[in-house]
């Protein structure tokens, strides 16, 4: 399918650590690949990311290594741009939301919400640290977990069960800057934006979209079925956007209210003319993330932009992909399992990576990344098919023929049916962003011109004396090297330069 504009988006990695290979496989690899597929059909893309840099986390990881909270998001920055840029990602602009447009863009867009009524003030109870004289929000509490029992839960998440949860459901619940500072309950007031007033709008809307995928499409429903609850957009911290509104002096936006605003503020850095993909019904709006992120991107932004009610382009398509684990287990800085891209590339060329990660991608379930496999599929795929095939053709050619390709003979309308219906498989596949089918269908036309060689087997020709029927089929070859050059860049694309 073909659009006249495309705009492209990836969830924002938070500048708090260093991104890992499952990143890659569940949100910028797919995202690339997409993009630059549609770049190679001649349409017109503007693609956007950018570090996500408010919030909690990197307050906490600031005060630990007596730093400041700015220069740990300005080195966490540099890190992930740095890395996104060594695999390939071609963001038309990487960005940040520590950056004045977005600051100034994010406070524009509530003052607008604010004086259309879409907020409503609310008065609750929060916990505080009496020693450090501070709120302390939902990552800032740690606890017992209700419901697996695992210590050391968030206020807002368990991250061993998954369980979605608030500070007082916690047991034993603790400060978590400091385990033995005291903590109590104390009234504060936040502006709650009317999310209940939009559970119509929203279902409507969802209920019209048609390139979701199913991940994505369950976890909006499921929130829209147990009913959508008012929620607060500012927080008790000093880190972040500050409040355009008297009395709010001591108070930050939270980061889910500021973040997804991101997308356009970015936007408008990379391109005057920004509003011909978000500010035009025709253009086609794709976002990418990995699951844990969807209920931001199906509920809490959308309804921001419908709310405005100021024709904002909406989603079109979005890919939520599952969770990639590592031999096993989850992906952990701390206990050292994973493979981050700061270190990837050391390992294995950036192309190794990109196909061999899409080759099983967790696009319907979460899948295990093992070492072993990881390098079957390099070994087979890339070195074996693709590799091999390239090689043999070009010594044989050049052996027999000098650096000149042969002449071509008469057209091979069997071979040239295979191949055509085979880049149909991988034209579909990725219309539809389906991107192990992609794999599928590469590697498809990859045996193609390794069976076609075997079957022709030039090298006898060669022995035989029939140099032209020999070159006939090195030149079909040659052919095919370079179609898989050009069919191949959007997932391999230095092997595919070079």
């Amino acid at each position: 399918m073909t659009f006249q504009r495309t705009l492209v988006t990836t969830a924002l990695p938070y500048a708090n650590g260093p991104v890992h290979i499952g990143h890659l496989a569940g949100v910028y690899v797919p995202a690339d690949i997409y993009v630059r597929y549609l770049r190679l059909k001649g349409e017109n893309v503007l693609f956007v990311g950018g570090s996500d840099e408010h919030g909690v986390p990197v307050t906490i990881r600031a005060r630990k290594e007596g730093i400041t909270t700015q220069e740990v998001v300005d080195r966490y920055h540099k890190i992930i741009k740095d890395s996104f840029k060594g695999f390939g990602i071609s963001f038309d602009v990487y960005s940040r939301t520590t950056s004045k447009i977005h600051h100034q863009l994010a406070s524009d867009f509530f003052r607008k919400l604010y004086d259309d009524g879409k907020f409503v003030e609310q008065t609750s109870e929060q916990f505080y640290d009496p020693e450090t004289q501070e709120f302390l929000t939902d990552r800032n509490i740690r606890g017992e977990c209700p419901r697996c029992h695992s210590a050391g839960a968030y206020g807002d998440q368990c991250e061993k069960c998954g369980a979605t949860l608030s500070p007082d459901e916690l047991i034993n619940p603790h400060s978590a800057i400091d385990p033995n500072s005291p903590v109590e309950m104390r009234e504060t007031k936040h502006m709650y934006f009317k999310t209940s007033a939009m559970q119509d709008a929203l279902r409507k809307w969802i209920d019209s979209r048609k390139g979701w995928s199913k991940t994505a499409l369950a976890i909006a429903n499921k929130w829209l079925d147990e009913g959508l609850h008012d929620s607060p957009i500012t927080r008790d911290l000093k880190w972040g956007i500050p409040v355009n509104k008297a009395g709010y002096e001591n108070k930050v936006f939270y980061v889910w209210f500021d973040a997804p605003w991101g997308y356009v503020s970015i936007s408008q850095a990379a391109n005057e003319n920004w509003a011909d993909w978000w500010k035009n019904p025709d253009a086609h709006y794709a976002q990418f993330m990995g699951k844990d992120n969807v209920k931001f991107h199906s509920v809490f932004f959308p309804e921001q932009q419908l709310a405005m009610n100021d024709n904002w382009k909406t989603v079109d398509m979005l890919k939520a992909m599952n969770f990639l684990n590592f031999e096993g287990g989850k992906f952990s800085k701390s206990q050292k399992r994973g493979i981050f891209l700061d270190s990837a590339v050391e390992i294995a060329p950036s192309d190794c990576w990109r196909y061999a990660l899409l080759a099983s991608a967790p696009e319907t379930d979460d899948t295990d990344f093992t070492v072993s496999r990881f390098a079957d599929i390099v070994n087979k795929d890339l070195n074996g098919m693709l590799g091999n095939f390239v090689s043999r053709v070009c010594k044989l050619t050049q052996k027999n023929f000098g650096n000149i390709v042969p002449k071509a003979g008469d057209k091979n309308t069997e071979l040239e049916s295979e191949i055509n219906a085979k880049l149909s498989e991988l034209t579909n596949a990725l219309d539809a962003c389906e991107f192990r089918n992609a794999i599928t269908a590469l590697r498809g036309l990859y045996a193609i011109g390794n069976e076609y060689m075997t079957k022709m087997e030039p090298w006898a020709l060669v022995k035989n004396g029939d140099l032209d029927s020999a070159g006939t089929v090195l030149n079909e070859c040659m052919q095919m090297i370079d179609l898989f050059a050009r069919v191949s860049q959007p997932i391999i694309p230095s092997a595919a330069t070079k």
